[in-house]
């Protein structure tokens, strides 16, 4: 049964004082930011030009711009990943429906390089949100107030615990690519070695090594065709089960700093 994986952490935003020139539109995103502005000494107007009444006025301290500057960074990071494993899930399901056509061998070449431009993507991110954990987990260290410590406790490690699966997925991609490169002909097998020193030629060897030669893309034989299927290689790397995973660590990271948010937000009332 397929798990539907989708993204669960939201962005938090520092908004900049609202006198100043508004900021374009962003695109349509999956991702609702969540806006903690910080007060304005010039009073908004209406479109009237008339000064309007001011309401309430929102403060953030010098521990929640520091929290949010480095959660967004993180986050970023896994989200975009996210994204990319969505992405190479289904180049992994086009490099087994690929395998057995025609023209196999230069649709798999292709499969093959999106991989290796997604998981290189992926190894050069992964650093740069894990240099961002790590200065929560730091800020979490040196927080003295007792519930904002054990929300940032909780979402440092659950964006940690979110981060190594993503390292270690690409990881396990990163063999896949090198799989689709190896060529191991019968020539390569310990069978065809062990007949190559018989004394006479074509004397048959009853050797089994559990060395089969790995058919090339579009050279499966009817025989192959109609045998049963081995497992995918989505099934093997229990891809979509690393992915579930990523997901509940993400989910209960941005509960912990939605919760952090909310304590840092003090409103002032006329």
């Amino acid at each position: 049964m397929r798990r539907e994986v989708a993204p669960a952490l939201c962005l938090f935003v520092l908004a900049v004082a609202p006198a100043r020139a508004a900021a374009p539109e962003p695109s349509p995103s999956p991702l609702a930011p969540v806006t903690i502005p910080l007060a304005s000494p010039t009073p908004a107007r209406s479109e009237a030009g008339q000064p309007l009444k001011v309401i309430e006025r929102l403060y953030v301290n010098s521990f929640c711009s520091r929290f949010v500057q480095h959660f967004n960074v993180a986050a970023n990071v896994l989200v975009a990943n996210d994204a990319r494993l969505e992405q190479s899930s289904a180049d992994l399901d086009r490099v087994e429906a690929d395998y057995v056509k025609r023209d196999g061998a230069l649709r798999v070449y292709d499969d093959r390089n999106r991989l290796i431009a997604e998981v290189g993507e992926m190894m050069r991110s992964i650093p740069i949100g894990q240099a961002a954990i790590n200065d929560l987990i730091a800020q979490a260290r040196s927080t003295r107030d007792p519930e904002r410590k054990q929300q940032l406790t909780i979402a440092a490690s659950e964006m940690q615990r979110s981060v190594d699966r993503q390292r270690a997925v690409s990881y396990d991609l990163s063999n896949v690519i090198h799989v689709l490169l190896d060529k191991h002909t019968i020539q390569d097998t310990a069978e065809y070695q062990i007949a190559q020193t018989m004394p006479y030629p074509n004397i048959p060897v009853i050797v089994t090594t559990l060395d089969d030669p790995v058919p090339e893309p579009h050279s499966t034989s009817a025989a192959e065709a109609l045998a049963p299927k081995p497992a995918t290689a989505k099934e093997v790397l229990q891809f979509d089960r690393e992915r579930y995973i990523i997901a509940h660590a993400e989910s209960r990271a941005a509960a912990a700093a939605d919760l952090i948010v909310k304590s840092c937000v003090v409103e002032e009332h006329n």
